[in-house]
C-alpha cells in the first residue's frame, strides 16, 4: 500500500484564493478599457464524450453497523489487533462488501482484495483502491472504490464504488486471487 502525505503548509505551492470583485471594491467593467466594457464572449468548446461509468455513492455507511452486530465480536477483536494501515484497508474492504451486497441482488461479496491489480493509496483521510478485486460466489470482479474516513480513521464517513467486469479465471494467479470453489466463509 502506498501512503501519501501532504507536505507541511509552508512547503505547499498553493494557488492564491480567488478574490471577488465586491471584496476589492472594483468591478470588472471598471478595469476594462471603454471599448471592451461589455461582457466578453467566451467560445464554447465541444467536450469529448466521457464513457466512464459513474461511481455509486451510497447515502449511508454500513461497516459500523456490521461491526456492532454481536456476531462480529471476533472481527472487531482481530481488527483492533492490526497495524493502523491494515485496519484502514480492512475497514474499507468491509464497507465495500456491505455496500456492494446491498446494491446488487446478484452479487454476494465475501472478500475484497484492495491491492489485486494496483496498489491502493492513502491521501489524508481518503483510502482509494482503483485496482481492487471483489469475490462473489465463485468469481472475482474488478472493483474500484474510494473510502473517506473520519479523522481518527476508525469509521467510514463517505464511500463510493464501481463494480467492473469479472476477472478471467486465467488471470487470478497473476493477481494472487485464490481459486476458490465457492464462498470464502
Amino acid at each position: 500500500m502506498e501512503i501519501v502525505t501532504l507536505p507541511p503548509a509552508e512547503e505547499r505551492h498553493e494557488l492564491p484564493q480567488r478574490v471577488s470583485p465586491s471584496e476589492t471594491g472594483v468591478t470588472p467593467q471598471e478595469n476594462m478599457p471603454e471599448d471592451r466594457a461589455e461582457t466578453p464572449t467566451i467560445p464554447q468548446v465541444a467536450q469529448p464524450h466521457d464513457e466512464t461509468p459513474a461511481m455509486v455513492k451510497p447515502s449511508s455507511m454500513l461497516s459500523e453497523k456490521v461491526l456492532a452486530d454481536p456476531r462480529s465480536r471476533k472481527a472487531r477483536k482481530e481488527l483492533a489487533a492490526l497495524a493502523p494501515a491494515d485496519q484502514i484497508e480492512q475497514l474499507c474492504g468491509l464497507e465495500a462488501m456491505a455496500q456492494v451486497g446491498t446494491w446488487s441482488k446478484e452479487l454476494r461479496p465475501d472478500r475484497v482484495v484492495a491491492y489485486a491489480m494496483a496498489d491502493p493509496k492513502m491521501v489524508g483521510n481518503a483510502f482509494s483502491a482503483d485496482g481492487a478485486a471483489l469475490h462473489s460466489k465463485r468469481d472475482w470482479f474488478k472493483l474500484q472504490f474510494k473510502c473517506e474516513l473520519t479523522p481518527d480513521h476508525k469509521k467510514v464517513a463517505a464511500f463510493e464504488f464501481l463494480v467492473g467486469d469479472p476477472i478471467p479465471r486465467k488471470d487470478w494467479a497473476d493477481h494472487s486471487l485464490p481459486d476458490e470453489s465457492g464462498s470464502l466463509d
